[in-house]
């Protein structure tokens, strides 16, 4: 099994510090000037042979931007090895960028619109209020043909570009017809569109540099002879100029990993910008997970607290910290910052640092419980941030800010990495719906969710917290056996991972799931009994 592992440079001298940010920062330049010349061509990312034809253009870029330099093509400190892989992880980059915009791409024809609406009055809605509305999408020759030209070079003659039988046959048949042109626009529309998606890629001062265990005999030495540092990062650039940096090492992190198998290493900055970070790869063992005893789900939120669980324990966050760390950002924002000095830039960085640190610490005390109540199974939800619209009124920023500063986007991988070191399965399942259903009657419904801290079912009327009623569906996915085939894939180690199912699909499963449960008679949660409407829909379900 591959592992990553972080080794840093000690305090060096000042002279060693400045050539090898020399050689980042030139790095840097490079990079920028590689980065340009694909955005400029980046239409080649949706040919066929594009990527080649992109990797071939990096001996063409001009690394100098005096056009008098003797060798524009040739970089007098960084050898050609490096700078063409680098050229091709930026390709890779702007690949993987696009490929995220194409999930979901598709050409049809709307074929017809669905409207279901009440049939009578409820708590909720009147008759004739819309209940479902869907609109249902055919593909057409016309539109298989459409998409294929969005592969092409519309510039160029088509028809050379063309390698499958049944798009060469369409292309002969509308190339007859007097609107082909306008097809052949709407597919160069469609192209401009997505390509219009991707943003330039910059690099900061002192960008990142991969280095290679042939190219630039990249190694960890060890010394024994020398009384202050045993181990050392080498490498070489061109013309043989050797660097060398002195390594910490802690025992109990770098055990086994001091001379990592790999053969490539990244270096950078450090987060202060006062050291050399190196990282790299090692084979580790395989992680080893407690027997499965009892699972657990975990909701977790912006505004009540950091996260909820099904057994109703809550981690929460220090508020006066947040206000204080809130607080001082709006400071700087108010000065801009693009107008902040360097004292204030370090004083940015400093707080981003030490809320990475606080949201590891909360992670290390939800590891702790769950340790101490012999929970081996933890199951959240695969966080969807992109609608947490409008304002925390408890510390006055908007939630999209407030989500980045606690990195709940990473606590995912935060909690993954953790996790497995205790022997903890980490279960990731799909956001949708957590909120929304009723774990009584499966009943789906936004209207459910009545506030930020309260829920209640429009159909059966169960109330609970609306935190730890999310937990419960949250847990219920991975209990089921049903939701857990249905929603998930499941690696190796047994963990699930979330298919790729669209909004559709996932209400479909979990509709069936309930309707199958009330045939049978069943309710996937003991009701509490002090929830309103339990008595009354386990009467119902009785009588199905």
């Amino acid at each position: 099994m591959i592992k990553s592992v972080l080794f840093t440079s000690k305090y060096y001298n000042k002279t060693k510090g400045e050539d090898v940010f020399a050689v980042l920062k030139r790095t840097t330049e490079i990079k920028n000037k590689l980065s340009e010349c694909i955005y400029a061509n980046r239409h080649l990312l949706l040919v066929s042979d594009g990527i080649k034809k992109l990797n071939a253009l990096y001996s063409s870029v001009n690394l100098y931007n005096d056009e008098t330099a003797e060798n524009p093509t040739k970089d007098p400190l960084i050898p050609a090895w490096n700078i063409q892989k680098e050229h091709q992880m930026l390709v890779d980059n702007y690949k993987n960028a696009l490929n995220k915009r194409l999930q979901n791409f598709k050409v049809r024809l709307q074929s017809e619109m669905i409207i279901e609406r009440y049939k009578k009055d409820t708590k909720y809605a009147k008759k004739g209020d819309t209940k479902r509305f869907e609109i249902k999408f055919k593909s057409t020759k016309l539109t298989k043909f459409v998409k294929y030209l969005v592969y092409l070079e519309l510039d160029k003659d088509i028809l050379p570009q063309l390698k499958n039988e049944g798009i060469t046959a369409l292309y002969e048949y509308y190339k007859t017809k007097p609107y082909f042109a306008r097809i052949v626009n709407l597919a160069k529309n469609i192209q401009t569109r997505i390509l219009n998606k991707l943003k330039l890629i910059k690099f900061t001062e002192t960008s990142s540099l991969l280095l290679d265990h042939t190219v630039n005999k990249a190694r960890i030495d060890y010394d024994n002879e020398n009384t202050l540092y045993k181990y050392w990062f080498v490498f070489r650039m061109k013309n043989g100029k050797e660097f060398r940096l002195p390594l910490q090492i802690n025992d109990d992190y770098h055990n086994g990993t001091r001379k990592p198998t790999a053969k490539e290493f990244v270096i950078y900055p450090s987060a202060k910008g006062n050291k050399i970070n190196i990282a790299t790869v090692y084979e580790a063992e395989k992680p080893t997970f407690k027997p499965y005893s009892k699972p657990i789900g975990m909701d977790l939120n912006l505004k009540n607290n950091f996260a909820t669980l099904s057994d109703g324990y809550i981690v929460d966050y220090d508020r006066n910290y947040m206000k204080r760390i809130v607080s001082n950002l709006k400071e700087l924002d108010q000065i801009g910052y693009q107008n902040l000095t360097a004292k204030q830039l370090k004083k940015l960085k400093k707080i981003y640092r030490q809320l990475d640190w606080y949201v590891s610490y909360l992670i290390y005390s939800l590891l702790n419980y769950l340790e101490k109540n012999s929970i081996t199974d933890l199951v959240i939800e695969d966080l969807l941030l992109s609608g947490k619209f409008g304002i925390n009124e408890e510390f006055d920023i908007k939630y999209s800010r407030l989500s980045k500063l606690l990195h709940l986007s990473n606590v995912k991988n935060k909690l993954i990495t953790q996790a497995e070191k205790r022997g903890i399965r980490v279960h990731i399942t799909p956001s949708h719906y957590t909120s929304q259903t009723c774990p009584v009657c499966g009943h789906i419904s936004r209207s459910n969710r009545k506030t930020q801290e309260d829920f209640e079912c429009e159909n059966c009327g169960h109330k609970a917290n609306a935190d730890l009623n999310a937990s419960k569906n949250i847990l219920l996915r991975f209990v089921s056996d049903v939701l857990k085939t249905n929603l998930h894939n499941t690696d190796d180690y047994g963990r699930l991972t979330p298919k790729k199912l669209n909004n559709y699909t996932i209400k479909n499963i979990l509709n069936r799931y309930y309707v199958d449960i009330r045939q049978c008679c069943i309710t996937p949660f003991v009701p509490d009994p002090l929830s309103v409407g339990n008595a009354e829909f386990i009467k119902n379900a009785n009588n199905i």
